[in-house]
């Protein structure tokens, strides 16, 4: 008799965790297809309760600006309510996701996830993307193009600013009246080498678009040279170098030093920054490539700022040394 009592008590209490509130829901990604940019579009996400309780849900967290969700909180047992997500197009442009996260009150409940997507199109399109990015050693030609095109009914005029840059050269040709432009960069042979990050404007008849801002990022490359031109260690911790020295060849920084045609030697590399090593490959004879690896050396490192440089010799007489500069701190 005890036996069968403790039976039903067990029961009694096991079967309301069988019958909780269960949201469900039948659509979880929606595609909008493709939208013009400043469009706001809506979509609503049903979900059931497929419990024997009621379900709360409690908040929807949301990433991307212009994206708001609406929905009430209670669902009642049986019952169904929805999610509604609104997107507002106007800063946003290209192909766009946005992962709204549901979470409900209550651990028994999981978070939920609900997709939507779009593709989005400005009124004036720059493929393959709205930037310059150009480089070239110092005398060769070497160009990028940018298809602009219109996605709105009305023609537009484009034209090009002036560009007062030593260090490229722009011009804009139409492709489609109206509708399709190409816009050309180039570096100019007395362009001296170095990193230069600038921009161009362009000028449109449509009163809403006014001036459109590009930006263009040039590299001019010397006939020898190193690539990246920096090593840059961002903030380290001593005490975590020397706990853990698997960290040193995941901090160590790495460059190559090239040249354009032909082939050098590099007689000696040396480091005006305490606490480092620097190994070459190949460590001897001539290449028109050689990598340079640069470590953290656990033991002779001091707290402070990195502030020096590699220098690389060589026996090029036109690139006798290549100056790297070195960055970071060490706590």
């Amino acid at each position: 008799m005890f036996r069968l009592h403790l039976l039903v008590v067990v029961l009694c209490i096991c079967a309301p965790a069988y019958g909780a509130g269960s949201a469900v829901f039948p659509e979880q990604a929606y595609d909008f297809g493709t939208v013009k940019q400043g469009e706001i579009v809506t979509h609503v996400f049903a979900v059931r309760n497929e419990g024997v309780t009621p379900v709360t849900i409690e908040r929807v967290e949301l990433a991307m600006p212009g994206v708001t969700a609406r929905f009430r909180p209670l669902i009642t047992a049986g019952g169904e309510g929805k999610i509604t997500l609104q997107w507002d197009t106007s800063h946003v442009t290209g192909e766009m996701e946005e992962e709204a996260i549901v979470h409900f009150d209550g651990a028994s409940q999981p978070v939920a996830t609900l997709l939507v997507k779009a593709v989005v199109k400005p009124p004036l399109e720059l493929l393959p993307f709205p930037a310059i990015f150009l480089s070239a050693f110092q005398g060769e030609k070497n160009e990028r193009r940018l298809r602009i095109v219109n996605n709105e009914e009305k023609p537009v005029a484009i034209s090009l600013e002036p560009v007062t840059s030593d260090h490229f050269v722009a011009s804009v040709t139409t492709v489609e009246p109206g509708k399709i432009f190409e816009l050309t960069a180039k570096i100019p042979a007395t362009a001296s080498p170095g990193r230069y990050d600038e921009q161009l404007a362009l000028a449109t008849s449509d009163p809403k678009l006014r001036k459109i801002v590009i930006p263009v990022h040039l590299f001019v490359k010397p006939d020898l040279y190193a690539n990246p031109d920096v090593a840059d260690f961002g903030q380290v911790s001593a005490d975590e170098l020397r706990k853990n020295p698997a960290r040193r060849e995941l901090l160590t920084q790495t460059f190559l030093v090239k040249k354009r045609e032909g082939s050098f030697a590099i007689a000696r590399v040396r480091s005006t920054v305490e606490g480092l090593d620097v190994r070459i490959d190949p460590r001897n004879g001539k290449s028109s490539t050689f990598r340079v690896d640069v470590a953290l050396n656990p033991e002779r490192i001091k707290t402070g700022k990195l502030d020096g440089f590699i220098l690389v010799e060589t026996d090029d007489k036109n690139f006798p040394e290549i100056k790297v500069p070195v960055s970071g701190a060490i706590f």
